[in-house]
């Protein structure tokens, strides 16, 4: 029976958190919840929910492709509260993501199932050799490469992935393989995460027909999650004061 560990990272407050997994419970309460929290002011969590703190500086980033934001430093402070769940999948989710369906993992596993793959993500592309401004950026640093030919099982260690970090589904046996690792040069977590995973062996698909709810440069409001809805949308992204009273 597959168990779902949900990361739903966050940098609000107290009260917006409660109201942000009120939310996700009342859609999906067969699913266990990891606050990893990426904020400054302290927190002091009431009930049982497992909060984590998240103080790795590349996960704190004001232009995020710019200074290569990465999620490695997440992944590797929730690992252990992961596995002492015994979680078979990962479900990684940003607070301004709004699920919009019931049982929103029961959707991603069919899907995963179907696709027989091992992770699923968001505008999921392959950008080696592309103009793709973050490829661009990466591929003038000789040891960006040169760390995929180091770590990669593939024939062509030269592909290169990209796709959003939020809303991404993970089995367990990958997101534990990506904790162990260590680049020796800073990756941007859209390049990263899908690159790393298909280099060590495991097949990454896309979440066909709704990246468009996904959009990171088309903010949403809550205005909108109906009409979204109607559309068939999984889930919307990003809506910033959906938790803000």
């Amino acid at each position: 029976m597959p168990k779902i560990a949900t990361i739903l990272l966050t940098h609000q407050g107290l009260d917006e958190v409660n109201r942000m997994l009120a939310y996700w419970r009342n859609l999906d309460s067969d699913q266990e919840f990891i606050i990893a929290y990426g904020g400054d002011s302290p927190i002091t969590p009431s009930g049982n929910d497992c909060w984590i703190r998240v103080t790795d500086p590349e996960l704190r980033t004001r232009d995020h492709p710019r200074e290569r934001q990465s999620y490695l430093g997440v992944f590797k402070a929730v690992s252990a509260a992961i596995a002492e769940r015994g979680a078979t999948h990962v479900h990684l989710a940003e607070y301004d993501e709004i699920p919009m369906v019931p049982d929103l993992n029961r959707h991603l596993l069919e899907l995963m199932d179907a696709e027989k793959c091992d992770v699923l993500g968001h505008r999921l592309l392959r950008v080696d050799d592309t103009t793709h401004p973050h490829f661009l950026d990466h591929q003038k640093d000789p040891t960006f490469l040169e760390y995929w030919k180091g770590i990669s099982v593939r024939e062509k260690p030269g592909v290169v992935l990209s796709m959003l970090g939020c809303g991404s589904f993970w089995k367990w046996e990958v997101f534990d393989a990506l904790c162990r690792l260590e680049p020796t040069t800073r990756i941007y977590l859209e390049l990263f995460l899908p690159t790393a995973a298909h280099h060590l062996g495991y097949r990454v698909r896309p979440l066909a027909g709704q990246d468009a709810f996904m959009a990171p440069e088309k903010p949403k409001s809550r205005e909108d999650l109906a009409k979204m809805k109607e559309q068939g949308a999984w889930r919307v992204h990003p809506v910033k004061g959906m938790w803000v009273k």
